[in-house]
């Protein structure tokens, strides 16, 4: 069964690689602007963290998005 969390984290992951590839960004070149390892990308877009509301906040500007679309189903 999964939880509320793990579908909000798959969500998230799924529309940050979205936007990032919408914008030909690597996971490299996002991490960079959001002052994050790549590999900090690479577990958010897996739903495996959950960043915090400064992080998000930074990942929807680097996403040129508003962060409740990163959050949306």
């Amino acid at each position: 069964m999964t939880s509320s969390m793990d579908k909000i984290r798959e969500n998230l992951g799924k529309n940050i690689k979205k936007y990032r590839k919408a914008l030909k960004l690597t996971q490299f070149e996002l991490g960079v602007q959001v002052d994050v390892t790549e590999y900090y990308i690479q577990y958010l877009e897996k739903g495996k963290r959950m960043p915090s509301m400064s992080v998000l906040a930074k990942l929807a500007d680097a996403l040129r998005v508003e962060p409740s679309e990163l959050l949306e189903k």
